[in-house]
């Protein structure tokens, strides 16, 4: 459904990311994980065309991502910041219905859409008329889904969308999102640097250092089998603390 394809891309004086191939399928959830400046959130934005790769390519279906028909493609795929960024000026409900409003999507599909979302992210109707300044984080993150999906994207792409949360919400946040994952089955991709949060969540983890794949497999394929060093290293930095004793 998405494929990189030996993607590079360079920022002044810096090569975020080194010729990577990578194929992810419909219906999967992959969550692409590393150190910071790793070059995960990089690839996110190259996918949803916000960036565009110095070398490689990047196809949505059978489809080229390239200028000439971007925004089209744009259209069938859904995004999500950790900020939310959603505008501060609209309401959740016209943040969600922005961009069916401008595409001229018909009234009532915009309404059957905007309730059926709101039931699947389990937002309450008392919420969407308010303000972004007016909604906790996780009610925020919740309106930034439901405004990804919109559309219904054969993509969606999150880049960390639970970060900023604090660890109740995240858990929760993190119990709905799974399933909704997987009674939509779409092609998910999730950027994290939080190991568990990534097998909890994907059938595939790709492990990036410096612009580059290191390693893609599941949870026990990167215990079992180590590619290299960094991978042994990064999973034992990943452990939790052992438990204090009196």
């Amino acid at each position: 459904m998405i494929a990189f394809e030996n993607v590079t891309y360079d920022y002044p004086g810096v090569t975020a990311l080194r010729d990577v191939t990578l194929s992810l399928d419909h219906a999967t959830t992959t969550a692409l994980i590393g150190p910071s400046g790793c070059g995960k959130s990089t690839l996110i934005k190259i996918a949803v065309g916000l960036l565009i790769p110095s070398r490689g390519q990047v196809r949505i279906g059978e489809q080229a991502l390239e200028s000439a028909h971007l925004a089209a493609l744009r259209h069938r795929i859904g995004y999500v910041i950790q900020s939310g960024g959603l505008f501060p000026h609209l309401t959740a409900r016209e943040n969600v219905t922005l961009c069916a409003r401008h595409l001229r999507r018909p009234a009532p599909w915009i309404a059957e859409r905007f309730q059926a979302l709101a039931e699947l992210v389990r937002l309450p109707g008392d919420l969407l008329d308010r303000y972004p300044g007016q909604l906790s984080g996780g009610q925020r993150q919740r309106v930034s889904v439901m405004r990804a999906l919109m559309l219904d994207p054969d993509v969606l792409l999150l880049d960390e969308p639970l970060g900023a949360l604090d660890p109740m919400v995240r858990h929760e946040l993190q119990q709905d999102l799974r399933a909704l994952f997987d009674r939509l089955r779409k092609t998910v991709v999730l950027v994290t640097h939080d190991l568990a949060e990534a097998a909890f969540f994907s059938d595939s983890i790709v492990l990036m250092r410096e612009g580059r794949i290191v390693q893609r497999g599941t949870h026990a394929d990167l215990q079992r089998a180590p590619a290299d060093a960094f991978v042994r290293a990064f999973l034992a930095a990943q452990q939790p603390l052992p438990p204090l004793h009196d």
